[in-house]
């Protein structure tokens, strides 16, 4: 019978804010890297609601929260989606 055990270090927690426990070599747990990027585009999106104006700065800013190129890309498309609709939805209205 193997009676090896198997440690697993924990680290700190995880990178969306949520405090779950993590790997020691892990930034976040399973399927929340993508609940900090919505996190992200929620923000913007409330900042929006109360007639404030997203810049490319803020989102660049906002972008360098994440830990990956792969993540930055993928808030910033969400962000442009965002912005682009909510251009939209104000000419829309002014009609």
């Amino acid at each position: 019978m193997n009676t090896k055990s198997i440690a697993t270090e924990v680290s700190t927690g995880c990178n969306c804010g949520c405090g779950e426990a993590i790997g020691r070599r892990a930034i976040y747990r399973p399927g929340h890297d993508a609940k900090h990027v919505s996190q992200l585009v929620a923000e913007l999106f409330n900042t929006i609601q109360d007639g404030g104006k997203v810049t490319p700065a803020a989102i660049t800013s906002a972008a360098k929260s994440l830990p990956s190129a792969a993540l930055q890309a993928k808030f910033r498309r969400a962000a442009e989606r965002l912005v682009a609709k909510a251009a939209t939805d104000m000419k829309e209205a002014a009609k």
